[in-house]
C-alpha cells in the first residue's frame, strides 16, 4: 500500500527560486506603484472598465512587463519605462525643466493635431520612491499654456525625485501617455 499523506511529516519550506523571483517582482512593482495609486486610478480608468482596482492592476502588469529589470535578487525598477498614465491624446515635448530648491518649473510644447485641444488639462507628478512621497500640480494648467510651475513638498526639497508630465481633456475621459522627465533634485 502507498502513502498518500502522513501529517507528522514537515511541509516542505524552502521556496523555489522561480517562486522568490516572481515574488521580487510582485513586491518591487507593488511598492514603486503605491504611492501613485490616486493618479494611477485616475488615469488608467478607461483601461480598468470603470474600476479603480482593475485599472491599478492594469497599470501594476505593464509595469511587471515593461520597467523590470535585473534577474533574481538583484532585481530593480527602470524609472523611465513607468506607465504611469496611458491614453489616445497626443503626448506633450518637455522643452526644459527647472529646478530650484522649493520649485519645479517645466516648459513643453505640443504638436497640433485633432486630438490635442488647448483646454486639455496637465499634469504634473513629482515621485520619490525611497520615501515613499508623491505629489502633483494643484492648480489648472492647459496644453496651450506651455508651462507649468509646482512648489514642491518639503519632503522632496533636499531629496532626488522623478518627474512625468502628461495630459488629459477637461472631461477627464481621455488621457496621453505620459512623459518621464528625468531624475531631479540636488
Amino acid at each position: 500500500m502507498d502513502l498518500l499523506y502522513d501529517r507528522n511529516v514537515p511541509k516542505k519550506s524552502d521556496k523555489s527560486y522561480g517562486k522568490l523571483a516572481v515574488q521580487q517582482r510582485m513586491r518591487l512593482a507593488m511598492a514603486f506603484l503605491n504611492p501613485l495609486r490616486p493618479v494611477i486610478a485616475e488615469s488608467w480608468l478607461s483601461r480598468g472598465r470603470g474600476s479603480k482596482k482593475k485599472a491599478f492592476g492594469q497599470a501594476l502588469k505593464k509595469l511587471m512587463q515593461d520597467a523590470l529589470e535585473g534577474d533574481y535578487p538583484d532585481q530593480h525598477v527602470i524609472p523611465d519605462r513607468v506607465d504611469i498614465s496611458m491614453g489616445i491624446l497626443p503626448g506633450l515635448l518637455v522643452r526644459e525643466a527647472v529646478h530650484s530648491e522649493q520649485t519645479l518649473e517645466v516648459y513643453f510644447s505640443s504638436k497640433d493635431t485633432p486630438l490635442a485641444r488647448a483646454t486639455d488639462e496637465v499634469v504634473l507628478v513629482v515621485y520619490n520612491p525611497g520615501r515613499g512621497v508623491a505629489a502633483r500640480n494643484t492648480h489648472v494648467c492647459n496644453r496651450n499654456e506651455g508651462y507649468i510651475k509646482v512648489d514642491l513638498p518639503p519632503q522632496l526639497w533636499s531629496a532626488p525625485f522623478h518627474v512625468y508630465l502628461f495630459a488629459h481633456s477637461a472631461s477627464k475621459k481621455q488621457y496621453s501617455k505620459n512623459v518621464y522627465i528625468g531624475q531631479l533634485g540636488p
